[in-house]
Formats: structure tokens, sequence, C-alpha cells
């Protein structure tokens, strides 16, 4: 697909009439009249959305997980955003092979276990894939590029999220955190390579207000990741607080008490939705959520904060910059990346900010130099 074709082709969102996907459709729709293609299983959803959100917005049908339906659903399109959870990469697959612009926002880790082959074949065909394009991956990584550049030198990068039990989320994100508490992760410190266990090691966090402290714990976030890779970083962690605070706790306690192995059972999730979603009701209306990275280098550090209410609006708002970054052509590169390599910062926050959504910057002391000032007071 030319330059000049890829400008002018739909942008085609699967899972477009979900809790995410719905908001980055409304937010792409006035930027590119007549482009937006809401896709998903159910076709009257999507076309009941379109009339919504008009601007000559049009519906599609397509099943992520059925090979057959995904050809047909990729006619004229030259971006793709994917807003729901795939069993198998077909999708991306189908992306790549065509020459197209993709992102995701909720990309799969296992998917980096033959991240190279892809990113070969996106180079042979032109595709551009950016991969976590929400909160985190995504608005994360803007962060930690921004910072790493501000301290000059990013030798540790701490991702902290905070989300609330009344938010408002789908099916899949909540099945995403409940399959990760279940499975040890690798984490990096100081260059080596070590095991951890979701909720373990909790730390006081500063959120910002009107959350402030709160324990938050050790957990696989896709970021942290590739930090090493993409920014040098040679320690890198992500951690997990929720709202209630009493919930974060909870979740710590079945972990010491080796309940990882119950939470694999299978039929868990669905066993307990109606509990999960008595939960929600519960706290409807608490749905505070609160992202904050931390970089250190070169002895400095710097802290960024973004906080809100209904992470939903965040991610989608994030989704839809990298989206239209990639509809526009200004990913000129074909290969698979991450956001901090490919996506311009400075334009990212400055497309953030009228919608609301303005991080706080500050510097911090190093956590080795208070680890210093302790050992100094002690003796």
């Amino acid at each position: 697909m030319d330059d000049q074709t890829r400008k002018d082709a739909d942008i085609l969102i699967a899972g477009g009439y979900g809790v995410v996907g719905r908001r980055i459709a409304a937010l792409l729709a006035p930027i590119f009249p007549g482009r937006v293609v809401i896709a998903g299983r159910d076709e009257h959803k999507a076309a009941a959305l379109c009339r919504e959100i008009g601007e000559g917005s049009r519906a599609r049908g397509i099943d992520v997980d059925d090979l057959a339906s995904i050809a047909p659903a990729l006619d004229g399109v030259g971006t793709v955003v994917a807003c729901v959870a795939q069993r198998e990469l077909h999708l991306l697959r189908a992306a790549i092979a065509r020459g197209l612009g993709y992102t995701d926002i909720a990309p799969r880790l296992a998917f980096w276990q033959g991240a190279e082959q892809l990113a070969a074949e996106a180079r042979r065909t032109g595709a551009r894939v950016v991969l976590g394009a929400g909160l985190s991956p995504g608005i994360s990584n803007m962060m930690a590029r921004q910072l790493a550049k501000s301290v000059g030198r990013a030798d540790r990068i701490e991702t902290a999220i905070l989300l609330s039990l009344g938010d408002q989320y789908g099916p899949d994100s909540l099945h995403h955190v409940l399959e990760a508490v279940t499975e040890p992760f690798s984490v990096l410190e100081d260059g080596v390579r070590g095991e951890a266990v979701p909720f373990s090691r909790g730390r006081h966090t500063e959120f910002p207000e009107p959350l402030g402290s709160r324990n938050a714990y050790l957990f696989p976030w896709s970021d942290v990741v590739y930090y090493p890779k993409t920014l040098g970083a040679r320690t890198a962690l992500g951690r997990f607080a929720l709202e209630p605070a009493w919930a974060a706790g909870i979740a710590s306690l079945f972990v010491r008490a080796g309940a990882r192995r119950w939470l694999k059972r299978p039929g868990f999730f669905r066993g307990n939705r109606r509990a999960i979603d008595r939960l929600k009701k519960l706290y409807a209306g608490h749905d505070h959520f609160a992202l904050v990275v931390t970089v250190e280098g070169s002895g400095r550090a710097m802290k960024m904060s973004l906080a809100g209410r209904c992470q939903a609006d965040a991610t989608a708002a994030s989704a839809a910059e990298f989206a239209r970054a990639l509809a526009a052509g200004e990913v000129e590169q074909p290969g698979v990346w991450l956001p901090e390599e490919v996506i311009s910062h400075e334009r990212f926050f400055e497309t953030l900010a009228p919608l609301g959504w303005k991080p706080l910057v500050e510097a911090v002391p190093p956590k080795f130099e208070v680890a210093r000032t302790h050992r100094l007071e002690a003796t």
C-alpha cells in the first residue's frame, strides 16, 4: 500500500462498540470523516453506534477469532485499531500481510516470543505496527520517553498504576488482570533477572490527590518488559494498586496463601462473574485512576503523574492519537515497534492536553540517594 493510498484508506476499529472502542471511534470520526469503520461480531450494535457518532462512520462485521471474517473486513482499510482480546494473532498477522498500520490497546506478552519473525515480515510488506496504545503500554511509554530525555539516561524505570473497582472496564480487561495474577513473571533489577509473583513486595507509592499514598504491589505490566531494550534501563518494575485499598491487600493475601492455583481453575472467571458484577455496582461512581512513571539516571530522578476519573477515557485518547499518527503516515518506518520508539512524545502530550489529560512532571529524590541518607542517619 503506497503512502497516498494509506492516507486515504479507512480506519477499522475492531471491538469498536466496546467500552474503549466506542470512545476511540468518537474521537477519530471528526478527524477522519467517512473513514472510520466500527467493527465487531454484532454488526447491529456497530451500526447503532455509527448512527450515534455520525461523521460518515460505517459498520462492519468481524470476528477476530475467525480467519474467514477478517479478510473481507480489511477491504479498503489502511489502519487497524484492535480493542478486543485475540486468542490467536489472526488480525495482527492479516494486517502485517497487507502492509497496514496496526495498533492494539491490549498486546499480549506472549506475542513477543515471535516478535522478530513478525517484525521481519512487517519490514517486508511495509506494515507499521505500534503495540501498546492504551494506558500501559501506551501513555506510560510516552511518559518514560519524556523522562528519560529529561534525566539524560534511564537506569531505573518504574510504572505504578491505580485502578478502581467501580470504574468502567470490559470483560477482556478484567480477564487479563485475573490471568496475570496466576503466573510468576520475570523482573529486572540492577541488570539481573529474577522471578516475582503478582501482588507481592508491596510498597507505599504516592499517587496524585485525592488518592494519596497507597500500597502498590509488583505486577507484570507490559511496558516495563521492553524498557531495557527501548530505553536501556537496568531496572524496570511495574506496580499495581487498587481502589478501595483493601482490595489490593486481599489480593496480596491470596497470592501469599497460594490461591494462584485456585484462580487458575477452569471456569473460575465465569463462575465468579456475578460476584464481580456485584462489587462493580457496590462501588459504582468510585472510578478514580492514576498512572505514575518514575525514571532515574545520571544521579537524577523525575516523575510524571496522570490522574482522573474513568480510565477508559484516557485509554481511548491515547489509542486515538496513535491511530491518527499511523493513518496520517507519521510512523514512516515499517516494522514492529513500541510507542516510545516511533511516536513523538511532545506531539502526543500536546494532543492529549486539550482533552483534559495533562500529566504533572516533578523532580524527586533518586531511590539510591534516599537509601544512602537513611544509612547515614542510622550511623
